[in-house]
């Protein structure tokens, strides 16, 4: 896992990135592989017992496994564009840092690409990179999937627009269906100021966000009044459960629309300093979890606005202590 998010300013965006990478393997736990042998369907025979192959497989599970630091998840793409990445940094033999600068040295020298929109920039960034996912899955049959904030600033308009592009691990096999997308991407919405995506929860939290997991408790909540005071399930229209959700929903929106004034009022020096808090937050409360810590390492922070990208922090080589 990682955290990466984007801030956006008054005039201007800061993005950030930790820089922790976790690798995960297959693995079969003490308790796990304990209650197998004792739910086992076998017999025992001079103290051992019959192992099914095809059982024992299915007792592995992946899981985060061990981590490295110092990698790269924050890239800038062009004067007034950072690309931030979450999840699997490697299509087929190259990382996707060095696909994006690939694509950006190709960039400089195409005489027409500053007179494309934005949109049409996005679009031939999940092109080229969809040739790439293509050829991988053609030689190795499968993809990881990433998730990548692309982050612009325009300086006519001092607005900044973000896309959040998903690279699909593919549900089907094989390349011969063109229709097939494995690159996706979907601008967000202007009224969010905070884009965030990895490890999130506690961000998400803090801004009032809810998981899908909470509107779906909704049914069994009225399921349980329903059952616990008798009362006969014919008396409720059969578009209620729905109704209810629709109304927390909007007023969920209303709540979330107060917190989005507020944030639509930061200068840079306040998205730089939300958007490394936000990160600090995530990094410290792994402490208090028995899961392995999958966000930290060196924090990079960079801002655009009408001077274009610059790093702020994480960008050097420091001396040693």
């Amino acid at each position: 896992m990682t955290f990466i998010a984007s801030v956006i300013a008054r005039k201007g965006v800061a993005v950030v990135a930790d820089s922790l990478a976790t690798f995960s393997e297959k693995v079969v736990t003490y308790e796990r592989f304990m209650n197998y042998l004792e739910n086992r369907d076998g017999y025992v025979r001079s103290g051992g017992i019959s192992i099914n192959r095809n059982e024992m497989t299915r007792l592995f599970k992946k899981k985060p496994s061990y981590t490295t630091d110092y990698a790269e998840k924050l890239f800038q793409f062009d004067k007034f564009t950072a690309i931030t990445l979450a999840g699997a940094s490697q299509i087929g033999g190259k990382t996707i840092e060095k696909l994006i600068q690939e694509l950006a040295a190709f960039n400089k020298d195409d005489g027409n690409y500053h007179n494309k929109t934005v949109t049409e920039r996005v679009s031939d960034f999940c092109e080229f990179m969809d040739c790439k996912v293509r050829a991988c899955i053609a030689a190795k049959g499968r993809i990881g999937r990433s998730i990548l904030l692309f982050t612009h600033y325009d300086t006519a308009t001092e607005k900044t627009i973000i896309y959040r592009i998903v690279i699909h691990n593919p549900v089907r096999m094989g390349t011969e269906n063109n229709e097939w997308k494995y690159v996706s991407y979907e601008k967000i919405s202007e009224t969010r100021y905070v884009v965030s995506e990895g490890q999130d929860l506690m961000c998400n939290r803090i801004l009032g966000k809810e998981s899908n997991s909470s509107y779906e408790m909704i049914p069994y909540i009225v399921k349980k009044i329903v059952q616990d005071f008798n009362l006969p399930v014919e008396s409720l229209p059969p578009t209620y459960v729905q109704q209810l959700v629709d109304k927390i929903y909007l007023m969920e929106e209303e709540n979330d629309s107060v917190m989005q004034a507020f944030l639509s009022k930061l200068s840079l020096q306040q998205a730089v300093d939300m958007a490394y808090l936000f990160l600090k937050i995530e990094i410290t409360f792994q402490t208090y979890t028995n899961t392995l810590p999958t966000v930290g390492g060196r924090i990079k922070i960079a801002v655009i606005d009408e001077q274009g990208f610059r790093y702020i922090t994480g960008h050097n080589i420091l001396k040693p202590y």
